[in-house]
């Protein structure tokens, strides 16, 4: 079978090809120009060393359209957006996929720590047993058929054996620092901030912060710099004698709303255009969570006739942020999830 491996240059990427090749597959990389400055060279590099062909594919445009325009909108439109889980949909394993097929390739791999279960040759998408590695919460997106054409060589690994791996074959990348979050924004406090600005051209619009009656209690630097449950960073001394968190945003009125942490809790989330996964998993089963790094917990799930659904926690939920997902397990199996509304 030939198997396209997604290449970042980084070492996850580069063991899942080597694993690959070692499983008798016919094996090529590709990097994916997506932003302007992006490097193929480490990956190229890795190719040469694993005796692979090797394939860049200029998608800066598409990125543009699918990835950045989508995360600088949300942030404008008063959401706090998850570009990874976008990025994925449309660009890992939505352009890449069509590029492959087009040089014939049937199945694309990436470095990602998930698992598929082929069994009775459905493919079905499920959590890696490590844990604190596992990207499910960032595939649940995906369709049915990008899962089925996908392989996850990495599935439980852990990174120190990953690294081992390629310091044993002798792989530049073997200690490689991981990417981080969001690939074409500087970690720097602000960064993202300040990308928007330059992106969309024009400085963020400034509005007030009120307090849940409407009342205003200040001004803020434009809404893009706050999320649901944040207080560090508010810079505003509202003199009302109890610690105050961003509990919503308007961004018709460019208003950022202020309330106690009791605000923060709820037990129901309504979602947008739920990607289902999974339509054999047992409603007794369920559980849920509405960020990356959270643990799941036990939730019910009813499907609405908009194509969305709502989600019942089990226990209140805090700061649920719109424009965040909502990502649904029936133990291991991902059965899907969808956009905060």
């Amino acid at each position: 079978m030939k198997v396209l491996v997604a290449m970042s240059g980084g070492v996850d990427s580069t063991v899942a090809a080597k694993m690959l090749i070692d499983k008798g597959y016919e094996v090529a990389g590709a990097y994916m120009h997506m932003t302007e400055g992006s490097q193929h060279e480490d990956a190229e590099k890795a190719a040469k060393k694993l005796g692979i062909p090797f394939f860049v594919f200029d998608v800066a445009d598409e990125f543009r359209r699918n990835v950045l325009d989508y995360f600088c909108n949300s942030y404008i439109n008063g959401k706090t957006p998850n570009p990874c889980v976008i990025c994925n949909q449309t660009m890992k394993f939505g352009v890449f996929l069509r590029e492959a097929r087009k040089l014939g390739y049937e199945k694309i791999a990436t470095g990602h720590y998930a698992k598929i279960d082929r069994t009775n040759d459905v493919a079905v998408l499920k959590r890696s047993e490590n844990r604190k590695k596992d990207q499910s919460y960032f595939l649940h997106g995906l369709t049915t058929e990008q899962v089925a054409s996908a392989i996850f060589p990495l599935e439980d690994a852990n990174k120190d054996e990953i690294r081992q791996i390629a310091a044993s074959c002798g792989f530049e990348n073997a200690e490689k620092k991981d990417s981080q979050d969001i690939c074409f924004v500087e970690s720097a406090p602000g960064a993202y901030v300040e990308f928007i600005e330059n992106y969309k051209g024009t400085p963020m619009i400034r509005g007030k912060f009120t307090d849940v009656a409407g009342n205003v209690m200040g001004e803020h630097r434009g809404i893009a710099r706050y999320t649901i449950g944040q207080r560090k960073g508010v810079n505003m001394s509202f003199g009302t004698g109890e610690p105050l968190y961003v509990i919503a945003k308007n961004a018709a009125e460019q208003t950022v709303v202020m309330g106690n942490n009791d605000m923060l809790f709820t037990r129901e989330v309504n979602v947008r255009c739920f990607n289902l996964l999974y339509k054999n998993f047992d409603k007794d089963n369920l559980t849920a969570k509405h960020r990356y790094g959270q643990v799941d917990v036990p939730a019910e799930l009813f499907f609405t006739e908009d194509g969305g659904a709502l989600l019942r926690f089990e226990t209140p939920q805090r700061a649920v942020t719109p424009g965040q997902f909502v990502v649904v397990y029936d133990g291991d199996i991902v059965v899907g999830g969808g956009e905060i509304l």
